[in-house]
């Protein structure tokens, strides 16, 4: 079965397109950028991207806590990923029903992620359930304990993948349960939150002492 992509933005790829040709015109990509050539680039399908907080995961939730924030869509030349670009989630569900808000350009970048998702699609696609039936492709950041997973989404469960170099002795490219990376992180996630409230604690009496 398919790993696949679902609701994508339906003017996402013009909009993709448009901003790259900008780009490339204006030669306004970073220096650190790998040489690209537009005419040769593709992509891939876009997959949303969420982001889940620290406090949540401190209270034992992480995908029900997630938010999407974006839709990331992966650059390939030459039969490689080369970089990666973000738009903007578009639409968003209010009190009063749906209101349409136009796909914003979030940015270009390259780095160790792009081939690490790569890879984790390459793990992903030789798991057993994945053999069995569709899940659609996600991806998952903590950025508070420096966590990036794929996350498959599928009808009767979820799969995480961490990718690059998990913390909380996970095993990147390894699957996972929701359970099992809360287990995991619970001592990271401790810790890290008791430096922001330490942290937060501290600036509150600093601005308490100030008032008087």
């Amino acid at each position: 079965m398919p790993i696949i992509s679902r609701n994508i933005p339906r003017q996402g790829a013009a909009r993709l397109a448009g901003h790259l040709t900008e780009l490339f015109r204006e030669k306004r990509s970073s220096s650190k950028m790998p040489e690209m050539r537009l005419e040769d680039l593709s992509h891939s399908e876009p997959h949303p991207v969420y982001y889940a907080p620290l406090d949540a995961l401190a209270d034992g939730k992480l995908l029900a806590a997630a938010t999407q924030a974006s839709w990331r869509y992966l650059l390939v030349q030459d039969d490689a990923a080369v970089a990666e670009a973000e738009l903007s989630v578009g639409r968003r569900r209010g009190a009063k029903g749906v209101a349409a808000k136009p796909l914003e350009f979030l940015g270009l970048t390259h780095g160790p992620f792009t081939a690490a998702t790569v890879e984790s699609l390459s793990a992903a696609e030789r798991l057993p359930q994945v053999e069995a039936a569709d899940y659609e492709l996600r991806l998952l950041k903590v950025p508070a304990v420096y966590l990036a997973a794929l996350w498959l989404h599928g009808s009767k469960d979820d799969i995480l993948i961490p990718m690059g170099n998990p913390p909380g002795g996970l095993k990147k490219n390894k699957p996972y349960t929701e359970a099992a990376v809360i287990k995991a992180l619970r001592g990271v996630v401790e810790q890290t939150k008791g430096f922001q409230d330490a942290y937060a604690e501290n600036q509150r009496k600093r601005r308490s002492r100030k008032k008087r």
